[in-house]
């Protein structure tokens, strides 16, 4: 028998879903998934130069590497900004806590933390100012030795009655 856990009460205020065993609904990122599971293999997390070589201009436009930051506290470094991706943050802000849409970045960070605490990929949908936004995270192996993630998210402009 099988027991779904319960989300925490602050990732259901910030999250319409969270996913632990990833199946996005949405078609670029299950490819963006898909990608980082072949070039995981037996690894317990891909490199992010691998990833980089391997992502397709589709899925690079909507994707970002974003590394921790332990001495900023709660901050990500956020790299290899994709123009979609760069959009839907408002801006090509470096820093996470920097970004414009400071709601878009609180959700992230949850999503990272989760993702970095669980090392494995993580989806969560949200919903925010008129736009539904579909966002993953897995972890990768960076060169420095810290926690990095590979991010892959999308929005669309939301409607009534939508799910």
């Amino acid at each position: 028998m099988t027991e779904l856990a319960r989300t925490p009460a602050n990732l259901r205020r910030l999250f319409k879903r969270v996913d632990l065993a990833p199946i996005p609904t949405d078609e670029v990122l299950g490819r963006s998934l898909e990608m980082w599971r072949s070039q995981r293999g037996d690894k317990l997390a891909p490199h992010e130069n691998d990833i980089l070589l391997n992502l397709t201009s589709e899925l690079r436009s909507h994707s970002m590497i974003a590394e921790a930051l332990p001495e900023e506290g709660r901050d990500f470094a956020l790299g290899a900004i994709g123009s979609k991706a760069e959009a839907m943050l408002g801006g090509s802000e470096t820093r996470l806590t920097r970004i414009a849409e400071r709601r878009i970045a609180a959700r992230l960070r949850h999503l990272f933390y989760l993702a970095i605490t669980r090392g494995e990929a993580v989806d969560v949908q949200f919903f925010d100012r008129g736009k539904s936004y579909e966002a993953f995270a897995a972890p990768v192996a960076s060169d420095s030795g810290v926690p990095a993630l590979l991010c892959t998210f999308r929005s669309d402009e939301w409607r009534a009655g939508r799910c």
